[in-house]
């Protein structure tokens, strides 16, 4: 449980301090955000992946 609170901290102190900063330009803003979810998504994954590997190790 203490793991699902830090990365919902993380996500939500990331999300709020490229919103601080507009000076950026528009593309590239939009950039970060397309890189910033990308590597949460890639996370999650890798999550999952380890967590089931994990799982079908411990049953042998």
């Amino acid at each position: 449980m203490k793991y699902l609170f830090t990365l919902i901290c993380l996500i939500v102190t990331s999300s709020a301090m490229a919103h601080e900063d507009h000076a950026l330009g528009e593309s590239v803003h939009f950039a970060y955000h397309i890189a910033f979810w990308s590597l949460c998504a890639l996370v999650v994954y890798k999550g999952f992946a380890w967590f089931k590997a994990r799982n079908i190790s411990k049953k042998r």
